[in-house]
């Protein structure tokens, strides 16, 4: 079993992100956008879809928080190697497809913004969303091979038990 000295603290934790996450897709998203494009300027119709968009990302780390902590409570109860658990896994690698799809749209609609006429966004910051989209496609794939390591324990616990 787990030690509940390291439980305790990660979902305090988790809690605190999960509050943080709340009040900024609630105040501070909508907030940081009210006054965009208000001079009617052609940035007036990106505000309703960068909410909307910041929400929808917000709302995946914390579909990914949810699911980490149901994790959590099955490592605790030792039943962590079952496949009940797979859906959390997997919950888990839904909201970060989501995440990944949503932030390579920004990020091409930024490339094409940056580089087409006018050029309003700096190169430099394509280069940062890349980044950090590359970041998300890394987490991604951990999670995936974490699931195959998972299911691969499973197996070998089932069938541990059916010799004992």
């Amino acid at each position: 079993m787990i030690d509940n000295r390291l439980v305790t603290p990660l979902r305090v934790l988790m809690v605190l992100l999960f509050a943080g996450l709340l009040v900024a897709q609630c105040l501070m998203v909508p907030g940081q956008f009210h006054d965009m494009g208000e001079d009617g300027t052609p940035a007036a119709a990106l505000r309703i879809p960068f909410i909307a968009f910041f929400i929808v990302e917000i709302l995946c780390v914390q579909v990914v928080l949810a699911c980490t902590w149901r994790l959590l409570s099955m490592v605790k109860e030792g039943e962590i190697f079952s496949e009940s658990a797979f859906r959390w896994v997997d919950g888990i690698l839904w909201a970060i497809a989501v995440a990944l799809v949503l932030w390579g749209c920004l990020g091409l609609f930024a490339g094409l913004v940056a580089y087409g006429p006018g050029e309003e966004v700096a190169p430099g910051m394509v280069i940062a969303l890349g980044v950090v989209g590359l970041g998300g496609l890394v987490l991604f794939l951990l999670i995936l091979v974490m699931r195959a390591l998972l299911r691969q324990a499973t197996r070998l616990r089932s069938d541990m038990e059916g010799v004992i």
